[in-house]
């Protein structure tokens, strides 16, 4: 990537970046103070939250090179519009582990529900966004597999610890995301490239999850009155979970051979 590209780019994601930080530091600052959280508990969330965007920062430059239009070629000089919800996703992630461990001591409950709701929203109209005004980029598709795959594995680990879901749904999610990490991984070890093409059950089966997991905070609110409704649901959710697996072993063999026939 050329230097002027690449202040440009450089520049657009401290930006995008720094607006995020500020802008959750802000929103979880009024929601301390309206619950009257533990000082150490507010501070931990300012310190997590500057690393970890400071580590979004690191990693983006390290893939600087992936910032380009997946049809023509093109390299971007700046965060698009489609790449900026994916980021928004991913920044959202040390809110979203404080409030659930939050939950527990302080009624959060709500405020819970928003922050996981407009999660998902974003995962459903960044592709969109994408496709419609021709922005789909290589950086795009990486951005939005570590963000589904981070924010199913940070909430699923947090739902376990907190007894929202049960321990053999817990297993099959967790085997489920550490299987594509793992093939992932060999593709990339083996081929020195990989491109994450999600497949048609892949997609049914992170949404599932992702109906789940914002239905189970329902528990807290309603406790027995949805319990065997939500029983139910997650049965549902574990099944299509271990077909995906089926299905994402069946693309690794697959991209295994093309890459081995290039």
């Amino acid at each position: 990537m050329e230097k002027e590209l690449w202040y440009r780019l450089r520049n657009s994601i401290l930006i995008t970046l720094s607006v995020y930080c500020g802008f959750e530091w802000v929103v979880f600052h009024i929601i301390s103070q309206a619950y009257q959280f533990s000082v150490l508990f507010y501070f931990v969330f300012v310190t997590i939250q500057i690393l970890f965007h400071i580590g979004i920062y690191i990693f983006l430059s390290i893939s600087k090179n992936f910032f380009y239009l997946v049809d023509t070629k093109e390299t971007l000089n700046k965060v698009n519009l489609a790449n900026k919800i994916t980021l928004l996703r991913i920044s959202m992630l040390p809110s979203l582990v404080f409030l659930i461990i939050a939950i527990k001591q302080y009624p959060v409950g709500s405020v819970l529900l928003s922050a996981i709701g407009l999660t998902f929203i974003t995962d459903l109209i960044d592709g969109r966004i994408s496709r419609s005004f021709h922005q789909v980029t290589f950086i795009g598709k990486v951005l939005d597999s570590v963000s589904d795959y981070s924010l199913l594995l940070v909430i699923g680990i947090a739902y376990f610890i907190y007894e929202l879901i049960p321990l053999w749904l817990f297993t099959a999610i967790l085997v489920r995301l550490l299987f594509q990490a793992f093939g992932m991984l060999v593709l990339l070890i083996k081929h020195k490239s990989v491109e994450p093409k999600p497949t048609i059950v892949g997609k049914i089966t992170v949404a599932s999850i992702m109906i789940i997991f914002a239905l189970e905070p329902l528990k807290l609110v309603f406790a027995q009155n949805v319990k065997a409704t939500l029983g139910i649901i997650e049965l549902l959710v574990c099944i299509i979970v271990y077909l995906s697996l089926l299905d994402k072993a069946w693309y690794f063999y697959k991209q295994g051979i093309l890459k081995r026939a290039q």
